[in-house]
């Protein structure tokens, strides 16, 4: 592992309970010294670079709406990403919970605004943006009772300076020219921003009404996007003229990160505080 991180001795944590499975293997939460954190235990036959991506680029970044990585471990031949521990869990399981926990407006202005936050550091980076490739809710994680966010899952971040054609990421929230396998900038994540501020908005699965990756892939392609009546009543034209903006078919008519932000700014000012959600969120 190249990436230059620390690597912290296997002895050193106490390994707790399981709280979450993804593509790259499963995460518990474990003790390090007096602080909590979240372990990444890599499932075997992932592909080295990927796991290196990940670490290179967790690495350098620092941001209040990424998630932070302390350190990385060897155990038993198996690579173990040391993780800021987020204790809200994924905006998906919050969003598609039986007990439909309420929020507001305010609440999905803020958690889109956090996003595009974190979004817009990356895309700003130097020598080369930094472009996530798989941003949706589940790849969110909510925390202080739904008050704060951080983007986490970096296993599909690449760099600019790499000519990008390969389709990676999530098919319900991939821009076209990812899908068509073309070349791709960071106005992927864009897109992939706005479809996942309609979940927000809508509480719905994004074009669900198209089953298996063929159907979505045509979809998509042809021009489909979510249904502006499922959102939440009162929201503002200006912010389904974001969302058309930003999931267009044309990467070059989409916004920037930088743009969404400052935009999302005013209608998170105007909103006002949001108030700390009611839910039964996970426990330390």
């Amino acid at each position: 592992m190249s990436a230059a991180v620390e690597e912290i001795p296997y002895e050193e944590l106490k390994i707790g309970d399981l709280i979450g499975q993804g593509f790259f293997g499963s995460v518990f939460k474990a003790d390090w010294g007096n602080l909590q954190i979240a372990v990444k235990k890599i499932r075997p036959g992932c592909q080295h670079n990927q796991i290196e991506r990940e670490v290179r680029q967790l690495s350098r970044v620092s941001h209040e709406n990424i998630v932070q990585l302390h350190g990385i471990t060897r155990h038993e031949d198996t690579f173990h990403l040391l993780m800021e521990y987020v204790d809200g869990g994924n905006l998906d399981s919050f969003l598609t919970a039986d007990s439909k926990p309420s929020y507001t407006l305010a609440h999905a202005f803020n958690w889109a605004f956090q996003i595009a936050q974190g979004l817009a550091y990356l895309h700003a980076r130097k020598p080369n943006a930094v472009i996530h490739r798989d941003i949706k809710p589940l790849n969110s994680l909510i925390y202080l009772k739904g008050l704060r966010l951080k983007i986490c899952d970096f296993g599909t971040v690449v760099d600019l300076s790499k000519s990008m054609t390969v389709d990676v990421g999530t098919c319900r929230y991939k821009a076209p020219e990812v899908l068509r396998g073309r070349h791709y900038n960071e106005k992927c994540d864009v897109h992939s921003w706005a479809i996942t501020f309609w979940e927000i908005l809508s509480r719905k699965t994004p074009l669900e009404e198209h089953r298996g990756t063929y159907a979505l892939k045509l979809a998509i392609n042809g021009g489909d996007r979510p249904s502006f009546e499922d959102i939440m009543p009162g929201c503002p034209g200006d912010i389904i003229s974001i969302l058309s903006a930003c999931w267009n078919v044309d990467p070059q008519k989409r916004h920037s990160m930088e743009l969404v932000t400052y935009i999302m700014r005013k209608f998170v000012s105007e909103a006002g505080p949001i108030d700390p959600i009611d839910f039964q969120w996970p426990t330390l």
